[in-house]
Formats: C-alpha cells, sequence, structure tokens
C-alpha cells in the first residue's frame, strides 16, 4: 500500500522532468574544457595582482627616504659653550660727588642729607623720572649752613637726553613765569669747558622775599653719562655782585669723568649766551639788586646789569665811610636803658662769647673790618655791641634785610630751654638809612624747673656803608613791652659814633 505523500512526491518529480524535455547537456568533454579555462583564468589574475602589489611597494617609498643620511655635526667647541663675557659699564653710584668735592677750598663743612633736596620748581629730578631712556641712574645730597646741593648722574641710551633736560627746564620756567614773572630766570648759559656739553640755569622762586630759594642747575654730559647738580641758597645770598659758582658743576664732572671713563673732562670752566657770546667766567648776567635806603626791589632789570671791576665796591669811594677811632657806645649813652640803669665798658669783656641770639655776622656779607665791646652792669644784666665796616652801602644794607624775617631762621629749642623769637619791626633811627630791632624770650622747659625765664633785646641799623648791632639781656624785660622804643635811643647814639 502506497503512502498518499509519497503518491504526491511522485507527481511533482515528474512535472519537473517535463520541463527538461529537449535540453541537450554538453557531456563530460565539454566540462573539461570548462576546468582548464578557469585554471588560465586563476594564473593570469594572480600575475597581475603580483605586480599590483609591486607597484604599491614602489609608490610607497617617499622621496625624502631615498635622500643620504647627513653627516653627524660636530662637537660644540669651548668658545661656543663659553661665549666672550659682555663689558658692564661701571656702576654710577662711585662717580657720585663727594662732601670734599663740592667743598673744594671754601672750607664750608657739608653733610649728607637723608633725602637729596630740596624740591624747586620745574626739579631737572621730576623731568628725568618720565624718560624712558634711562639706563642707570644714581642720586645724593648734601647739606651746610649756606645752603643745599644735590647730584643726579644718569646713563642714558642716547646722547640727545641731555639737551632734554636742558630744554625741558627752561620751557618749564617759561611757561611757569608767564603769568606773575616767577620764578623770574636772571641767567640762562651754556656751560663751557666742563664735559663734552653743558648748560646752566639760575633763577629765583621769589626775588622779592630775601628767605625765598634761589636754584641753580647745571647739566653737564660726558660721554653717555649726564650730570645734574642743583644748589640752592636764599635771596639774600645772592643780591649785589654775586658771581655765579662754577666749582660744584665743573667738580662733579671731574669726578665722574676720573671715575667712570679714566679721562680728564675739565679745562677752564666758563659760560657762554646759548648764542655763542663769550662771557667772563663765573659771572652772572642778571641779578635782583638792593636798594640801599630800602627793600631788595625784586624786580627784573630791562637789560644786564653793569658789574663792578673786581674788588672794587659798588658805592663811589668819595661816599664811603670808615669808622671813628672809637666807634662805641660811651657809659653816658648807655647809662640808662629802660629801666636798667649803671652800665660801664668792660674792654676785657669776650664779646665772642656775648649773647645775641638771631643777630647775623656781618663778616658772612664780606665785611672789612668787625669789632665789638662789651658793658657790664650791677645786677643781672649785660649790653653788647658790634660795628663793621662794609665794602659799599649794598652789602650793608643786606646786613640789616637779613634780620627782617628772623622767626623763621632762628629760634633754639632744648631740654632745658625753648626760645621765643618775636616780629623784628622796622624803626625810625635818627641818622640812620635803615634799622631793625626785635626780642628773644628764652622759657626754661619742664625739664628745667628751677630757672627763671630771660630777656634779650637786639637790634641793629645801617648809616651808609657802616652798620651797628646792640644785644641787650636780663633776666626781665627793661622797656616794660616797648623795646623797639628803647632801641631807637640807643642805636640814635650808636649811628651818631660809628663814623669817624
Amino acid at each position: 500500500m502506497t503512502d498518499p505523500l509519497d503518491d504526491e512526491l511522485r507527481r511533482r518529480l515528474t512535472g519537473l522532468s517535463a520541463d527538461l524535455d529537449g535540453v541537450s547537456l554538453p557531456g563530460p568533454s565539454a566540462a573539461r574544457r570548462r576546468a582548464a579555462k578557469r585554471t588560465r583564468h586563476q594564473v593570469t589574475g594572480g600575475v597581475l595582482a603580483g605586480v599590483a602589489v609591486v607597484a604599491g611597494g614602489v609608490f610607497a617609498v617617499g622621496p625624502s627616504d631615498l635622500t643620504a643620511t647627513p653627516e653627524p655635526a660636530p662637537p660644540a667647541s669651548l668658545s661656543t659653550l663659553n661665549p666672550e663675557p659682555t663689558t658692564t659699564p661701571p656702576e654710577l653710584d662711585a662717580a657720585l660727588f663727594t662732601p670734599a668735592d663740592v667743598a673744594g677750598d671754601t672750607g664750608i663743612e657739608w653733610t649728607a642729607a637723608s633725602e637729596p633736596g630740596p624740591e624747586i620748581a620745574c626739579d631737572p629730578a621730576a623731568t628725568i623720572d618720565t624718560m624712558s631712556s634711562i639706563l642707570d641712574r644714581a642720586q645724593v645730597g648734601f647739606a651746610a649752613e649756606v645752603g643745599e646741593v644735590r647730584q643726579d648722574l644718569v646713563r642714558f641710551a642716547d646722547g640727545g637726553s641731555a639737551t632734554g633736560v636742558a630744554d625741558t627746564l627752561v620751557t618749564c620756567l617759561d611757561e611757569e613765569s608767564a603769568d606773575d614773572g616767577v620764578p623770574y630766570v636772571s641767567d640762562t648759559l651754556a656751560l663751557t669747558g666742563v664735559g663734552d656739553e653743558g648748560w646752566l640755569t639760575r633763577y629765583y622762586l621769589d626775588p622779592a622775599d630775601q628767605q625765598a630759594t634761589v636754584a641753580v642747575v647745571a647739566i653737564v654730559r660726558s660721554g653717555d653719562v649726564v650730570s645734574v647738580t642743583v644748589q640752592t641758597e636764599t635771596t639774600a645770598d645772592t643780591v649785589g655782585d654775586v658771581e655765579l659758582d662754577l666749582a660744584v658743576p665743573a667738580a662733579a664732572a671731574a669726578r665722574l669723568c676720573d671715575v667712570l671713563f679714566g679721562t680728564t673732562c675739565v679745562a677752564e670752566p666758563g659760560t657762554e649766551d646759548l648764542a655763542g657770546a663769550d662771557l667772563q667766567p663765573e659771572s652772572s648776567a642778571d641779578a635782583p639788586e638792593g636798594d640801599p635806603t630800602g627793600d631788595p626791589t625784586g624786580e627784573p632789570s630791562d637789560g644786564p646789569a653793569e658789574e663792578a671791576p673786581d674788588d672794587e665796591p659798588t658805592t663811589p669811594a668819595e661816599e664811603l665811610l670808615e669808622l671813628a677811632d672809637d666807634p662805641f657806645l660811651t657809659e653816658a649813652d648807655v647809662a640808662a636803658i629802660g629801666t636798667a640803669t649803671g652800665f660801664v665798658r668792660q674792654p676785657e669783656m669776650d664779646v665772642d662769647f656775648g649773647s645775641a641770639p638771631c643777630l647775623q655776622d656781618p663778616m658772612g656779607f664780606g665785611a672789612v673790618t668787625v669789632a665789638g665791646l662789651g658793658y657790664n652792669h650791677d645786677l643781672d644784666a649785660s649790653l653788647y655791641e658790634w660795628v663793621g665796616q662794609l665794602p659799599d652801602a649794598d652789602s650793608a644794607f643786606q646786613v640789616v634785610a637779613a634780620h627782617t624775617s628772623l622767626p623763621d631762621v632762628c629760634g633754639e629749642v632744648d631740654a632745658d630751654r625753648e626760645q621765643t623769637v618775636g616780629e623784628p619791626v622796622a624803626v625810625e633811627v635818627e641818622g640812620a638809612d635803615d634799622a631793625v630791632a626785635w626780642t628773644v624770650e628764652s622759657v626754661p622747659t619742664a625739664d628745667n624747673p628751677g630757672s627763671e625765664t630771660s630777656f634779650a633785646g637786639l637790634g641793629v641799623a645801617r648809616v651808609g656803608n657802616l652798620v651797628v648791632a646792640v644785644a641787650f639781656n636780663a633776666m626781665g624785660d627793661p622797656s616794660g613791652g616797648d623795646w623797639p622804643g628803647v632801641a631807637t635811643g640807643l642805636l640814635a647814639s650808636a649811628v651818631a659814633r660809628v663814623a669817624g
């Protein structure tokens, strides 16, 4: 018995065979030919594949890989590892001027200032602060009784910077003085015989004020280093025929060149105007003049002041006065000084130790002769008188004028006593051209409880080129508070006696 499933499969196979009826197969020989053909195709494909691989290998080699390997670099030499050292310029500190350089042969004692100063209008130090060409800089300052001085040493990258400092100073002063004439510039000069080039300017911060600052600025270039010196003094120190001081900038330049360059760069210091006209060495073209019968004018002159010949007084010889054989007050003149009476001359008293607070030494104003005399008193008072002969009336006037602003320049304070200086008072003295009186009170401090207050009354007067000064000292004020009134009579007697 057949399975129905088998019958179904047989029918399908029979149907499929019907689709092949009429199809003739090529037989075994045809199969062999096809096999041989496939073999040839495989050999050809393998050869082509090998060629492609070789070609790929050729193109994979870059040109750089075909170049020759470079020779190794030679070893570094010692000169390469240790190059020649560069020359370092000497430091500027060692080339700054010293107190001895500033003093020269004047005998003035200069001491180091805690702060280089003082500050002045159009200060060149401020200009230097703003300059970008600075390579090195050093500064020093000194002070003495006559004033202050400072120096800036600057090494610049370019030589034109020195001219820039000088030009800026002049321009600034012109701008500052445009409205009221202050600062007043008396000298703007070329400095010759010092360094490679130099400039010098003197100006007054207030020529009407005897105690105001006067500045002398010198700018000197030597090589790539510039020295800027600033000297300051007061207006009173410069009134009259006062020469410009070229010694300080010259000494500064001499030290600069010696220390930094091992050379000499100072010949004969002098000045010329900026147009090239020679001026006398150390001369001032213009300076405020004092009025021998009044206050300093402080006004700029219309042109350069005429200079008197060296060693010749500005007052005509026939008008000069000489000291009398006995130029001092008599005992009758000093019989009564206010309520103090009974003074007698004491030639043996050492006037150098006489108490005269705030009295200025006439020798500092060029006095030809100064003499003094002491007067003793039975009780606790003393009196000293000084007489001085000056070379001219202008110099004598300066002695009096120097006592018009005493509270600003004197008055001592120590552990035991403190001085209070009264305002100077101009007094009308018979026979005198000018006169000033003032008082000084010396009060014991808390550390000195056993002492008493002392009083000093002073006065100074001038007649022509002669000066007289008196100093009264006691434990109390003999004038009852009116010392100028008492001093007026005392000075009138002194003026009457002083001239021969």
